[in-house]
């Protein structure tokens, strides 16, 4: 499967799908978001002050140069406390998210002691 940096995507089990890069795929995208949010929140957890939130994007919001070589970022861990991000990290694939999201959570335990 070709990735494309730049584009809509929405997800088919762990795979992005690439939707292209035009208003009807932006659309297409959007309407996907909003119908399928179990598919689009990954993880949530709260530990101590702090809440993790892993989710799907649906296109690279990362606002760096990509290359056709680089996959983009369609999925972000955010970790929040009193609704100011403390931490965000950007990920290629849902696998990676996860082991960041995990990866968040034991940072944030060790914090609490």
């Amino acid at each position: 499967m070709i990735i494309f940096p730049f584009g809509f995507y929405v997800l088919e089990g762990k795979l992005p799908v690439y939707l292209g890069n035009d208003l009807e795929a932006q659309k297409a995208m959007q309407a996907w978001l909003e119908a399928n949010p179990d598919c689009v929140q990954l993880r949530l957890d709260v530990i101590g002050p702090e809440q993790l939130l892993t989710r799907f994007l649906g296109f690279d919001v990362s606002g760096r140069s990509a290359a056709m070589d680089h996959g983009p970022l369609l999925f972000e861990t955010t970790c929040c406390e009193k609704e100011n991000i403390t931490v965000r990290r950007l990920y290629h694939d849902y696998d990676a998210a996860l082991r960041g999201h995990a990866e968040l959570i034991e940072i944030s335990r060790k914090k609490l002691h």
